[in-house]
């Protein structure tokens, strides 16, 4: 039985000694109780409309169904859903696809485990900051496939559109915190506020869309000074 404030995780990798190696590190973590396993994207959709799981553990590269295709289902369905994409190294196109299809964040494999810890719990807390390196591709791409279309308004405030802003720069929610004199709990509902409206549940999300909407213009972000 999983325990009251443990982190309740759905592991799904394809590799059988992937998914053992993950379950019997969770064993030992009093935070984390892995609630199911999923060895493919299919299966990983089914076991995550029976087991609601805080976070999903992905991998991305599966037979059947992908981990890049069951996360855009599983985000279409539940906006809300919280996924980490695992991958390897030299796969960042796979990491960008994924984070477009709706994934908080990512891990590399061979992450270790003190650093797999604070990620997940960093996701279950919607705070999970993409690496520069990522997010300036991720940015990149939404820039090149952005159609000339008529900008939507999401009725979004001022100060929502500024949060959008310092969040495209990634900036965690302390940082952006500090810069819009907030507490970080009143951050936390702006964003809660800014994805209510835009229609997404994760904070890469946001990004996401207002990338797509013109509320974000990557080239014109206010600097980020000292």
């Amino acid at each position: 039985m999983a325990r009251p404030s443990a982190l309740r995780l759905l592991v799904v990798d394809d590799d059988a000694l992937v998914r053992e190696a993950l379950a019997s590190f969770f064993a030992g973590q009093p935070d984390v109780t892995v609630v199911g396993e999923a060895h493919d994207g299919r299966e990983a959709v089914e076991r995550y409309e029976v087991l609601a799981p805080d976070v999903v553990l992905m991998d991305l590269q599966m037979p059947r169904l992908s981990g890049i295709d069951a996360t855009r289902q599983i985000c279409t369905r539940h906006p809300s859903a919280c996924i980490v994409a695992m991958t390897t190294f030299g796969t960042r196109d796979y990491v960008v696809a994924a984070l477009r299809a709706g994934a908080s964040g990512y891990l590399l494999k061979d992450t270790r485990g003190p650093e797999v810890m604070a990620a997940l719990a960093a996701a279950r807390a919607g705070e999970m900051p993409l690496s520069s390196g990522v997010r300036r591709d991720l940015v990149s791409t939404l820039v090149q496939d952005a159609a000339p279309t008529e900008p939507a308004d999401p009725g979004l405030t001022p100060r929502e559109r500024e949060l959008t802003q310092w969040l495209a720069h990634g900036l965690t929610n302390r940082q952006i915190a500090s810069r819009m004199h907030l507490s970080e709990g009143s951050v936390k509902q702006y964003l809660t506020r800014v994805a209510e409206k835009l229609g997404v549940g994760s904070r890469t999300q946001v990004l996401v869309r207002t990338i797509q909407l013109g509320i974000v213009d990557p080239s014109a972000l206010p600097p980020l000074g000292t």
